[in-house]
């Protein structure tokens, strides 16, 4: 059951960066840095 549980959060982890990484931020003055791991999920 850890195990299905590690893979369903880990699926949804990745979801929820590679989503984020692929939107700004609605505020003009704050946009928050992106790790480099996580600009490869960008999408081109």
């Amino acid at each position: 059951m850890r195990k299905e549980l590690k893979k369903v959060i880990e699926k949804i982890a990745i979801k929820a960066a590679s989503s984020n990484v692929n939107e700004t931020c609605s505020w003009i003055t704050y946009q928050p840095k992106v790790p480099e791991s996580v600009k490869k999920l960008k999408k081109h």
